[in-house]
């Protein structure tokens, strides 16, 4: 390190004598007073840790790049929304942890991942008092009045359990999308106007208009029934798939498959989606249906999408006709 200063410096200043070292110690001031404005008990993990933000320090003086390195968290969006084997996606994934703090608790975005339909994204809550612990694991009323969000449509929430003995609950939110790349959560239970609030990246998707008449259905129950819908235009992404289209009833969504590049093909089921739509003059809907798949899909491998015996391909070619019955139906559908 010394060397490579020095060097700098001699390129920069010639012939001006031995280049100034930074100090550690006064690095290590300047961290620790950014931390809390404490003197802090030097034991070894501290120390691990004042090393490394040093080492940081130094590395940005010299204009080498500083490598920050974010523990994948065991519960992220991945294994609260998606099963299978999820590692080929984790590089979507944003684990930058960002947190907000009051009297009550601190709140953490631990991962998130979004595409241009919804927002995904995993929270911890750990309470900092018995008091505040009580207040959240007791919570009688529903999780929508325990909780406030900004930037987000019709929503579902879950969990991963609890740690009582670090008071802390582990939380997954997804969403449908509002405008712009932010979101915002928040604890009723915390103080007035403590937010947090975090940007996101959409990975990307792609868009196929297909304007055709075609079978849907309706899990109403007790009493299922088909119909027809004309579909517009499907949006995907190894993620979510979104159908637009025009219904007489919206119980009724447009059936789908997926074509694949080996020949096989597999269902669409958009039946547990989220829904919203508004009505036209001739008393028919033009309806949005939006659903996650049961497992990421690997979109490069995906010639077309089906609709009513219809063949639409990605590469937005001439739709050709398919015999679904002359096909293998994939074990796993999406």
């Amino acid at each position: 390190m010394k060397n490579r200063l020095q060097e700098l410096w001699q390129y920069t200043v010639p012939d001006s004598g031995p280049c100034p070292q930074p100090d550690t110690k006064a690095v290590q001031r300047r961290v620790d007073a950014a931390l809390d404005k404490n003197r802090r008990t030097f034991h070894l993990r501290r120390k691990l840790k004042l090393a490394a933000l040093c080492a940081a320090a130094l590395a940005l003086l010299t204009g080498a790049a500083a490598v920050v390195e974010v523990v994948w968290p065991e519960y992220n969006v991945l294994s609260a929304n998606f099963q299978g084997n999820t590692d080929q996606w984790k590089n979507m994934v944003n684990t930058q942890p960002v947190s907000v703090s009051d009297d009550n608790y601190t709140l953490t975005l631990t991962s998130s991942l979004a595409d241009r339909i919804q927002l995904f994204y995993t929270l911890t809550v750990q309470a900092r008092s018995d008091e505040a612990w009580d207040a959240l694991v007791n919570w009688e009323g529903n999780w929508g009045d325990l909780w406030s969000f900004r930037f987000a449509g019709s929503l579902s929430m879950g969990g991963d359990g609890a740690d009582p003995e670090n008071r802390t609950m582990y939380v997954s939110v997804a969403t449908e999308r509002a405008l712009g790349n932010f979101s915002g959560v928040r604890l009723e239970l915390m103080k007035e106007g403590v937010w947090l609030n975090f940007s996101y990246t959409p990975v990307s998707d792609l868009s196929l208009d297909i304007n055709a008449d075609g079978p849907a259905r309706a899990d109403r129950i007790p009493d299922p029934f088909d119909g027809t819908v004309t579909l517009k235009r499907l949006t995907l992404s190894p993620f979510t798939v979104q159908a637009k289209y025009i219904t007489e009833d919206t119980h009724l969504f447009p059936v789908l498959q997926f074509l694949w590049e080996d020949g096989t093909y597999s269902q669409v089921e958009l039946g547990g989606g989220r829904g919203h739509g508004c009505g036209t003059e001739d008393g028919k809907w033009d309806h949005t249906m939006s659903e996650s798949y049961s497992s990421p899909q690997d979109l490069s491998t995906l010639e077309a999408v089906i609709f009513g015996g219809m063949a639409y391909p990605l590469d937005h070619s001439e739709p050709y006709e398919v015999d679904l019955d002359a096909m293998t139906l994939r074990e796993i559908d999406p």
